[in-house]
């Protein structure tokens, strides 16, 4: 395994992957963190964001799943790579190999995110530190969909040789996830791993107004869902179990 994954490292580590992960972290962060802070703003910065943030990530993340998943697997599609490979190493243990380094790249662009995130709630001034077991529980339900989404991305990456496939899905989904947060019910934001992040939301803004605006607006804390996360972890789980079913199956 450790000899698959430094094959990854080596594989992608002139075809600008990274940066191009970064750059689209750099994008949600410009999108995020923008704008004037008034008083409202920076008394309540820290919830405000927990607020915001799983609709930003709804946009942003599933797009980062598909740029890194797709560009993983487009190398061996166009070179006709994957039959060989079978030929030296145990397919599934190829699936796994790729599917961590892709995990641990997008992983350390959500930690270098979040980073940014919480500095600059401080260097704004946002009141009071940042409440630490909140923001734990943002990186969890952040973290749990986000697996979900890249382990759906990664197996049509995988098994489908035109990316148009996996672009075209990623496009789809992050349009319907984006949709889903503003539909009535909570269960229909379940349908989609894409909308995992607007059902795992659990700080609400209430009281705002077209004409008071934020003047009596509050912000609270909701349902935290952890029995939903579990279920998304779930999905995650056999998300991973059928693409790699139907990757070791595949003729090459």
């Amino acid at each position: 395994m450790k000899a698959l994954l430094f094959c990854e490292y080596k594989k992608t580590r002139r075809r600008w992957l990274f940066p191009a992960a970064l750059l689209l972290v750099a994008a949600k962060l410009f999108w995020a963190l923008r704008g004037h802070y008034d008083a409202f703003a920076l008394k309540n910065g820290w919830m405000m964001l927990l607020y915001q943030l799983p609709m930003i990530n709804t946009i942003f993340l599933p797009l980062l799943a598909m740029l890194v998943s797709s560009r993983l697997s487009d190398l061996e599609h166009k070179g006709a790579m994957f039959k060989q490979l079978a030929a030296v190493c145990d397919k599934g243990k190829l699936y796994d190999a790729k599917l961590l380094y892709g995990l641990g790249l997008t992983g350390l662009c959500m930690m270098i995110d979040l980073a940014v995130t919480i500095g600059f709630g401080y260097a704004s001034g946002f009141a009071g530190g940042a409440p630490v077991g909140l923001y734990l529980i943002y990186v969890v339900f952040t973290a749990v969909p986000t697996l979900t989404v890249y382990c759906f991305q990664y197996m049509l990456a995988m098994c489908f040789q035109n990316q148009a496939v996996t672009f075209l899905t990623g496009i789809i989904g992050t349009f319907a996830g984006l949709f889903s947060i503003f539909l009535p019910s909570v269960w229909l934001r379940r349908l989609l791993p894409f909308g995992h992040y607007g059902a795992l939301q659990f700080v609400g803004l209430f009281g705002w107004t077209k004409v008071e605006r934020y003047a009596n607006a509050t912000l609270e804390i909701m349902t935290v869902d952890w029995g939903f996360c579990l279920v998304s972890a779930a999905v995650a789980a056999a998300l991973y179990v059928l693409g790699r079913y139907l990757f070791v199956k595949k003729e090459w």
